[in-house]
């Protein structure tokens, strides 16, 4: 996402129904698609926020070191945690669970190992986890956000990661973003938006013009993204209001044995292409401006 690359991360990126949105859509928020099976979950985090490795080699009940190290500066820190058999959200099934804390380290690719006394038990490489910037909080009034000298994560293959906070976002909204000073391209095929706990939660469908829109940039401005988040108020009166849809535990899981979806923390991700026709370097991105604008939308982009 850069120079007015507008990244413009429509970040309102949170979680809408995957297909146009609607108002009665707000209800069934956590009727998606479980997340894929994975060594670890989510691929993409920033410092401090807990990601859970799935591992045959885990013991139940005993406490690991996880050491994470940037593949592109040498930069490492440890986590530590204990594991525990919990519901897979991937199909439902007990799995050996490790949460930890990601670790203090630079964004981008990162490699991860699990130690035991001394010894090390697995490794996932860098492609498996990528580190990003802190979410930017984002609200459903009418505000203006600009993050000069902002950087995030570029994943081993290219892609960025942009992730946001609508804890604080009900109404119905339309965010507008930039970036200045990196100027990505980018179309609707290579927008994506995940949640905190590895949900696919949006892809932009093409033509569909109440939901998004991307604003071709130049050599100073990105492409820009306009992006409509349906109200939320339903869904969050529902898990308030309805004993089965009550959480239980880590936030996993609502108290009928349906799982929870989080759709206050999103991760935009787009996989696109600098003016010389490559991806972005993989690592942490240059220094920009994101500029990010929301204004109450109830009707969707007009």
């Amino acid at each position: 996402m850069r120079p007015r690359a507008a990244l413009t991360l429509g970040l309102a990126l949170a979680a809408f129904a995957l297909l146009a949105p609607r108002p009665a859509d707000a209800g069934c928020g956590c009727d998606k698609p479980p997340p894929p099976r994975a060594a670890i979950r989510p691929f993409v985090g920033y410092v401090d926020q807990q990601v859970t490795l799935f591992d045959e080699r885990l013991t139940p009940g005993r406490r690991y070191d996880v050491l994470f190290e940037s593949s592109e500066t040498g930069m490492s820190d440890w986590s530590r945690g204990r594991a525990a058999s919990r519901r897979d959200l991937a199909d439902g099934e007990r799995r050996v669970q490790l949460r930890v804390a990601v670790a203090a380290v630079s964004l981008g690719p990162c490699r991860i190992s699990v130690w035991r006394d001394g010894e090390m038990v697995f490794a996932l490489e860098d492609d498996a986890f990528t580190v990003a910037a802190s979410p930017v909080s984002l609200h459903d009034f009418s505000e203006g956000i600009r993050r000069d000298g902002y950087r995030t994560g570029v994943g081993r293959d290219g892609t960025m990661y942009v992730p946001v906070d609508v804890t604080q976002v009900d109404a119905a909204t339309t965010f507008v973003g930039e970036t200045i000073g990196f100027p990505l391209r980018f179309g609707a095929e290579d927008v994506s938006m995940y949640n905190d706990q590895g949900f696919l939660m949006q892809v932009l469908q093409p033509g569909n013009t109440q939901l998004f829109r991307i604003a071709g940039g130049d050599l100073q401005r990105g492409d820009q993204l306009s992006y409509w988040r349906h109200e939320f108020a339903t869904y969050k009166q529902e898990h308030r209001r309805r004993d089965a849809r009550a959480v239980e535990g880590e936030t996993d899981w609502h108290v009928d044995g349906t799982y929870h979806v989080d759709h206050d923390h999103i991760v935009v991700a787009i996989r696109g292409t600098m003016p010389n026709g490559l991806p972005p370097t993989p690592g942490a991105t240059p220094a920009f401006s994101l500029s990010i604008t929301s204004a109450a939308s109830p009707a969707g982009l007009q």
